[in-house]
């Protein structure tokens, strides 16, 4: 099989274990029928948008799934970003101590599936809104400006974000 062929199959594996696992998420139903359901559902939606899904340039290194246990723990890592920053927001907004922002800053994901979970990411995180990803830079508005230095900016911004998603995609 060529490379190119390859390809495709795992955006489609991919992309069907996705929407698969939205459907069980959304259905909580481990019924004959519902699985069936879900599964046509999802192979029909995977063949029909696997390039809209995963790009064709994008790589998938390391088999089907890359990294998926680091997958796993960016999840939790993302979830207690957002626990720990909410009550800093909470802080800062009780107290008055905001000091709003556009922050430019620099990733150096590669890939632009990596790069819009960064983005997602911060948004994500209470205090911060990505407002847009362009090529290597993301627009970060930030409640709380803490600096105005680029480098240390992004540093506080993407927190461990970066490093996980490095660890995922490469």
């Amino acid at each position: 099989m060529r490379q190119g062929q390859l390809n495709i199959i795992n955006r489609l594996i991919i992309t069907f274990f996705f929407l698969m696992t939205l459907w069980l998420l959304f259905t909580s139903s481990l019924d004959p029928f519902s699985l069936l359901l879900g599964g046509v559902f999802s192979l029909a939606i995977s063949v029909a948008t696997h390039d809209l899904f995963i790009e064709r340039e994008e790589k998938i290194h390391k088999g089907i799934m890359p990294r998926f246990e680091f997958f796993l723990l960016y999840v939790f890592v993302v979830l207690w970003e957002i626990y720990l920053a909410s009550f800093n927001v909470v802080y800062q907004v009780v107290t008055m101590r905001i000091n709003p922002g556009i922050v430019k800053i620099r990733t150096r994901l590669k890939s632009k599936f990596a790069r819009a979970l960064l983005a997602n990411s911060i948004t994500l995180t209470p205090g911060t809104v990505t407002i847009d990803l362009q090529d290597d830079y993301l627009y970060v508005h930030w409640l709380v400006v803490k600096t105005t230095v680029t480098h240390r900016a992004a540093k506080m911004i993407k927190g461990n974000y970066e490093a996980q998603l490095r660890r995922i995609f490469y």
